[in-house]
């Protein structure tokens, strides 16, 4: 495939080679004065697993140029190239850019090649929220320092060296009763219950079911699609239990867009006094009962969303609609 004019170059380099193409990008002229000649001069975009990658890595440089000088390229504009490509939830990625801008503003404007373990580790200890929150600035540094050394702009990920504060203690989980499950029915007629119990039997997260639309749900096919979520494993499409299918046919008939149409405060104001349960109960209690029936643990994953454990199980077990509903039906309080 021949490329435009000044657009750059790849060419496959010889021998076993884990990144056997390189990009190279033409960034002006030299003029040999003997000869009267002009070369153009080229400088290393980087090493790429396959041509496509390659491709693409050109294609977004020449829409938009970035400094390519490796030994003075920032954090700030790392984070600035990568950020709208990392596969998660709008969501997190907006907590994403509130960390950067809030705890890395110090480093933020160095070259990441000055940057070594210590000021990392500076950055986590200024943080006074505890884990949770130099979880997710981990997060990010983690994503900047993987496509650094990717691109052989460093040579190691200094990330690894940082220690963080203990986690906090797990948040203790109430799971439904088989007599509160009872008394929740007694009450699906009105729609902070129904939403409870399609919770129980679907494993939802809270989130994706208050946010589902309504023609995100096929009562032909029998399924929920989960359209948004923080990854790949998050976006997914589960069977309808059958217990609850008329409560979801109920709800299809309501005003709006929305299967339900009550805010986060709302909902878990009403978890907290009415049912006096802790919102995220009814998650644990669907995956505590799926393990209780011997569903395999591959399947709960599917349903609740998780990432599988292994490579074999993420890409190359598939299961069918079909067997995702056998197991789910098996659910009963």
């Amino acid at each position: 495939m021949k490329l435009p004019p000044n657009f750059g170059s790849i060419t496959k380099l010889k021998g076993n080679r884990r990144r056997p193409y390189m990009v190279r990008i033409t960034t002006g002229k030299v003029v040999n004065f003997e000869t009267k000649k002009a070369y153009q001069k080229q400088t290393i975009l980087g090493y790429f697993a396959t041509k496509s990658e390659a491709l693409k890595a050109l294609a977004e440089y020449n829409a938009n140029p970035y400094n390519l000088d490796r030994s003075k390229i920032t954090i700030r504009e790392i984070w600035e190239q990568i950020k709208d490509k990392i596969d998660v939830s709008e969501d997190r990625l907006k907590k994403y850019e509130s960390n950067f801008k809030k705890y890395l503003a110090p480093i933020a404007d160095k070259r990441i090649a000055d940057v070594k373990a210590a000021a990392l580790q500076d950055i986590f200890d200024s943080i006074q929220y505890g884990y949770s929150t130099q979880s997710i600035t981990r997060s990010v540094l983690n994503h900047i320092y993987l496509y650094a050394v990717q691109n052989d702009i460093v040579q190691q990920n200094y990330v690894s060296y940082c220690k963080l504060d203990p986690a906090e203690t797990r948040i203790k989980r109430d799971l439904y009763s088989a007599e509160e499950i009872s008394a929740i029915w007694q009450e699906s007629d009105r729609p902070e219950y129904a939403f409870t119990l399609i919770l129980l039997y679907e494993g939802t997260r809270i989130k994706e079911l208050r946010d589902m639309l309504k023609n995100a749900v096929d009562l032909t096919a029998g399924t929920l699609e989960i359209r948004e979520g923080k990854n790949l494993q998050s976006r997914r499409v589960i069977p309808i239990h059958d217990k609850v299918r008329p409560i979801i046919e109920e709800a299809m008939k309501s005003k709006g867009d929305r299967l339900f149409e009550f805010s986060k405060t709302h909902y878990d104001y009403f978890v907290k006094q009415c049912l006096d349960h802790k919102p995220y109960d009814t998650r644990h209690t669907f995956a505590s009962k799926a393990n209780e029936k011997g569903l395999p643990k591959l399947i709960i994953q599917r349903i609740m969303g998780h990432k599988p454990d292994s490579v074999l199980e993420q890409s190359y077990i598939h299961l069918t609609i079909d067997e995702l509903r056998n197991a789910i039906n098996q659910i009963d309080f």
